[in-house]
């Protein structure tokens, strides 16, 4: 089964380097043999607002309205986004029972917070729900950084709905430079869903302000 798109970038940790009125690009792939995920977007600050603090949108094929905050002294960062969302879910074999089957628009919540753990080490939590169907995401990331501007460490994953569930754990190299502006994140781990084999998961995530 083709899995649920999901916001597998926390936005927050990438904003951080960027410019407080910038817009911030994102895309980025995760293939296995259970399954597969593209996505494409954008979090352009409203009004007044900062990547990092005050109300941004998040534009996909779906439209999140969040507001971002600072955090105690201002190195941890947390945000809450509502919206809906439109997704397209392809099926092999086709499964004309599953409520993903084809393209459906649900109400979605998500939650981001990140969190400074001394001068080289963050953590990054992201947890998504959707209406409807019963999906979620959640995400754990341990993100050091090393040789200057590289992020690297460990990441878990759960993810699911009322048709499936999965867990994930890997490997992130992250802070990629590609030119000044824009970066890369490489991920590597193993995908678990019950009644299948373990099977091996790449993903490639990009980031660009603009």
């Amino acid at each position: 089964m083709k899995q649920l798109p999901a916001r597998v970038i926390l936005l927050l940790g990438i904003a951080g380097s960027a410019q407080a009125a910038d817009n911030l690009f994102l895309g980025g792939t995760d293939q296995s043999s259970l399954g597969s995920y593209s996505y494409l977007g954008a979090l352009v600050p409203i009004g007044q607002g900062q990547l990092g603090n005050g109300w941004v949108m998040r534009q996909w094929f779906d439209r999140l309205i969040g507001y971002q905050w600072p955090v105690g002294d201002g190195s941890n960062h947390a945000g809450l986004y509502a919206g809906l969302r439109v997704v397209h879910t392809q099926l092999s074999p086709d499964d004309p029972s599953n409520v993903d089957r084809g393209t459906h628009a649900r109400f979605t919540l998500q939650g981001e917070l990140t969190s400074q753990l001394g001068a080289m080490v963050q953590n990054q939590l992201l947890a998504q729900g959707e209406f409807g169907n019963g999906a979620y995401y959640v995400r754990d990331r341990l993100a050091w950084r090393v040789f200057g501007h590289y992020t690297f460490g460990p990441e878990a994953i759960a993810k699911g709905s009322s048709v499936y569930q999965a867990r994930e754990a890997g490997l992130f190299f992250g802070g990629i430079a590609i030119t000044s502006r824009m970066s890369l994140l490489v991920r590597g781990g193993v995908n678990q869903q019950p009644g299948q084999p373990t099977v091996g998961d790449f993903s490639v995530e990009m980031s660009a302000s603009f």
